[in-house]
């Protein structure tokens, strides 16, 4: 399970043993597993097996989402609920968010929630709604928004916290639903290449059942990429009033090799293309508007500081440079321990990190996992809509974090993006966007780099690089092969290439099929 050494071929051979096989790669290149440092195991899984595809594409249109709504439902019996995922309203011809008057007709008795593909909004129908005990009368909650119309009625649009206190509310996805999503993602990370992947807030969608999910997962050999986990911060009891009290963290009868709880995350503020990831300066679409954050400043640093005092590693979601500035100053208030002690806190996403605050996590020790794909996904609506040409060319500012000497990954975010890391070293290197532009190429890394965010470095932030991210004596054979070299590649094709075979532990756990 652990590499045995590396070398010439002379070397290897040398090493064999009389049981040992010989595998000629001819031609191909093995790399060290991948490492995705920050995903939703749970939720991706939810969304494969989702009774509605709300996404764009296969959707143009509200109307084809709707027809899609109308067709679950008549699958389900009157009063359940119909979940979809996915919906972007930047993408669909209505260039709106849909409302519950859109999906009112096709589901008058069944609850239905639709997910944003950012997870920061939702919009809901009437009997959604009503389920949720939610009318004219209801309050926005702190750091979030029920949406309303002219007339002061609820749009069944949820923002941020209002969000997330519906998903909170909906029936929990029964024992052996949360079982089969772990089941299909880990079978879309094997593909990918992703030996160990980072489940940035166990809780998210199953609560506590997440644990026992991921136990049953793991025991039956559904599961068989390592998961490293971030708990949410309704799994830590006592948070609040900063008397923590720590769910068990090991899982009984599980390897820690297999699963681990590694620390906590937080949310500084939410998304761009939502208009509430929190900016220092207006939106260029709306110049009245800044964003939110999810906390205001001093508690997010009460919060930060409860959680540095159980030992946890800390994580928080930071979009806007507002955001990020908000994160870092928690992270300043513990003083020097936090470097003294090695703990490698975290910002998730870090899209507008400018180069003061680059210096600043740097001086601090701070890490960064970056949601490259924004570039691609996002990189044309955020120059021509939400960011402007300036901003938007400096999102995912990868060559200057690496001038400042931040150490980072790079992530999916998946379900909202698709997992592929092959894609995301193409979009570290290219910075190329959905519509065929440059965007940002001084903020490019080589091929090393970039591979580094999915390897090497991707370790780190895991505490975790003595045992992966790389091909040296004693750490752990966790392989991808793929069809070529990346380093040796046509930039512009590294997505292009396959991967052959993932390998965990020296056991072949994913190999492509030849047909």
């Amino acid at each position: 399970g652990a590499v045995a050494g590396t070398g010439t071929s002379r070397d290897m051979l040398a090493l064999a043993g009389p049981e040992a096989r010989a595998v000629d790669l001819a031609g191909r290149a093995v790399l060290p597993g991948f490492i995705e440092t920050h995903n939703h195991p749970v939720f991706f899984g939810l969304t494969l097996a989702a009774a509605v595809e709300a996404g764009t594409p296969p959707n143009d249109t509200i109307g084809d989402i709707a027809d899609r709504v109308e067709q679950a439902v008549r699958d389900v019996e009157p009063g359940a609920w119909v979940r979809g995922y996915r919906y972007d309203d930047s993408l669909l011809a209505e260039d709106r968010h849909p409302t519950r008057q859109d999906l009112d007709p096709v589901s008058p008795d069944n609850p239905v929630c639709l997910m944003h593909i950012s997870g920061h909004f939702c919009v809901v129908n009437s009997a959604a709604l009503a389920a949720l005990g939610i009318d004219r009368d209801s309050a926005d909650p702190q750091g979030g928004v029920i949406a309303r119309d002219d007339a002061g009625e609820p749009t069944g649009l949820l923002v941020e916290t209002a969000a997330f206190a519906a998903y909170a509310a909906m029936p929990d996805a029964e024992p052996e639903e949360l079982v089969s999503a772990l089941g299909l993602a880990g079978d879309a990370y094997l593909a990918a290449g992703v030996t160990t992947v980072c489940d940035l807030g166990l809780g998210l969608t199953g609560g506590r059942a997440e644990l026992a999910a991921y136990r049953s997962a793991i025991t039956d050999g559904r599961l068989r990429t390592r998961v490293r986990a971030y708990l949410v911060p309704d799994l830590i009891e006592g948070l609040a009033e900063g008397d923590v009290r720590l769910p068990a963290l090991e899982l009984d009868g599980v390897d820690r090799d297999a699963f681990r709880v590694l620390g906590a995350k937080l949310w500084a503020d939410g998304s761009i293309q939502g208009l509430t990831g929190a900016l220092d300066e207006g939106y260029a679409c709306a110049p009245d508007q800044v964003g939110m954050l999810l906390h205001p400043a001093d508690e997010l640093a009460r919060l930060v500081a409860t959680l540095h005092a159980t030992g946890l590693q800390v994580a928080v979601h930071g979009n806007g440079d507002r955001a990020i500035q908000t994160i870092l100053d928690a992270y300043d208030a513990l003083g020097a321990e936090p470097v003294a002690d090695d703990r490698r806190h975290r910002i998730e996403h870090c899209q507008m990190a400018h180069e003061e605050q680059l210096a600043q996590m740097a001086e601090s020790a701070v890490l960064a996992s970056f949601f490259i794909k924004h570039v691609y996904y996002w990189g044309d609506r955020h120059r021509d809509r939400f960011l402007g040409a300036e901003r938007a060319a400096a999102i995912d500012p990868l060559a200057s974090a690496r001038g400042h000497g931040v150490r980072f990954g790079l992530h999916s975010d998946t379900p909202i993006v698709p997992v592929d890391p092959l894609e995301g070293i193409w979009c570290a290197v290219n910075r190329v966007t959905r519509d065929g532009h440059r965007l940002g190429v001084e903020q490019a890394v080589d091929v090393e780099t970039a591979m580094a965010g999915y390897t090497r470095e991707a370790s780190y932030l895991l505490h975790a690089e003595r045992h992966a991210g790389t091909l040296a004596d004693a750490t752990d054979a966790d392989l991808v092969v793929l069809s070529a070299d990346p380093e040796t590649t046509d930039p512009l094709a590294i997505r292009d290439l396959q991967v052959e075979q993932t390998i965990i532990g020296g056991e072949v756990a994913y190999e492509r099929s030849s047909s």
